[in-house]
């Protein structure tokens, strides 16, 4: 009884870190999490498997260094449909460092760098267009309305496969223990259901989730309102795990942005 009890207090406390930032709570505080809410409470097969796929995922991102994808996004709009299909060259490091260069679409060209706790917390800028091909990188503030103007849902600190992971890991921790987690897969894709209660504090009310078989890895997430509409769709392809010479990305970054991104400036 003693050592259920404990178990309990353990996730009352991690509960407590829900809206601590992703990049705050640990893989490994995450995983012990996991297993911690299976011993509280009871869960269907469909959530077990989930657990066993996020921890699976956790242990692989947590054996990362960088990757790099193809990422495609699709956004709402303020009119409240869901907008164009954005495509994004990505590459991310640890501890947390990430380049973004848009592919297609108006944004065509643009490219931007942004590292926690470097840059003043600025994000590094080149704009796309041929007479600006020389322009020097500007550094913008995260709060500045052309940064907020590039994704109406999320900022730069939301981007990347961890940041989902872990907040969706989180989420999944704190409907189980609430007992209103709602899970059903179709061979590697998780229909996850937070609560049926409208606006229950999560980042989503249903989230459609694709792990990679190999490595646990969520490849395409889509999400939906309390309404049951989507509010955004998310694909990671073309995915490279720890590349040490990455010729691809030295491709496609500006010249000025690399040296930024190695911190050659």
């Amino acid at each position: 009884m003693h050592r259920f009890n404990l178990k309990i207090m353990l996730l009352l406390l991690f509960l407590l870190s829900f809206h601590m930032p992703a990049w705050a709570v640990s893989d490994e505080r995450l995983v012990s999490a996991l297993s911690d809410v299976q011993s509280v409470s009871t869960q269907n097969s469909q959530a077990v498997k989930l657990f066993f796929v996020l921890e699976k995922g956790l242990r692989s991102y947590g054996s990362l260094q960088n990757y790099s994808a193809t990422f495609h996004k699709k956004e709402g709009t303020p009119a409240g449909a869901l907008g164009e299909t954005e495509e994004i060259y990505l590459k991310f490091e640890k501890p947390w460092k990430i380049f973004m260069g848009w592919l297609n679409m108006p944004k065509k060209g643009l490219q931007v760098v942004y590292e926690k706790g470097k840059n003043d917390g600025k994000l590094a800028v080149h704009q796309p267009g041929p007479l600006l091909l020389f322009a020097p990188v500007i550094f913008l503030d995260l709060n500045s309305p052309w940064v907020k103007e590039g994704s109406s849902s999320h900022g730069i600190e939301d981007a990347g496969i961890g940041t989902f992971l872990h907040d969706f890991t989180r989420a999944v921790v704190k409907a189980s223990y609430e007992n209103t987690l709602k899970v059903h897969f179709n061979q590697d894709t998780a229909d996850v259901i937070f609560s049926d209660k409208p606006n229950p504090g999560y980042f989503a009310h249903r989230v459609r989730a694709g792990f990679d078989q190999k490595t646990g890895l969520p490849l395409t997430m889509e999400l939906f309102d309390d309404s049951n509409q989507p509010t955004g769709i998310y694909e990671y392809k073309n995915l490279q795990l720890n590349v040490s010479e990455d010729e691809e990305f030295k491709k496609q970054i500006h010249s000025g942005l690399l040296k930024v991104y190695s911190h050659e400036t």
